[in-house]
């Protein structure tokens, strides 16, 4: 049930929520809505006190042209809006994760929420 309480639309998310509140680290937001260049966007996971977003890519869903070509739309709009942006796959998440964990606290604590 806690896995799902941000509900997550992937089971990358899923397991990457569940390393977010096992390593302790809070005050972000699953599966939010940010409006950037007159288009709307839904990032995986938000620090907005920060503006640092996680996007985590599954090889099916990302593999699309389509897909593929509005994640570069959107990771470039949100690095000219100010935001940090990781980006991390379902791999990284299952093979990695305490790296996967280092290298979000460590943007967290360039950007000084730490």
């Amino acid at each position: 049930m806690l896995d799902s309480k941000d509900e997550p639309s992937s089971a990358a998310e899923r397991k990457f929520h569940r390393l977010l509140r096992d390593a302790g680290i809070t005050a972000w937001k699953a599966n939010q809505l940010v409006v950037l260049g007159g288009s709307l966007f839904f990032l995986d996971v938000v620090f907005r006190g920060v503006r640092l977003a996680a996007e985590l890519d599954g090889r099916l869903y990302h593999s699309g042209s389509e897909v593929f070509e509005t994640d570069r739309w959107r990771q470039n709009l949100l690095v000219l809006d100010g935001w940090c942006v990781l980006r991390f796959t379902s791999a990284m998440i299952d093979e990695r994760p305490v790296e996967v964990m280092a290298m979000v606290r460590e943007a967290l604590e360039m950007l000084g929420a730490a």
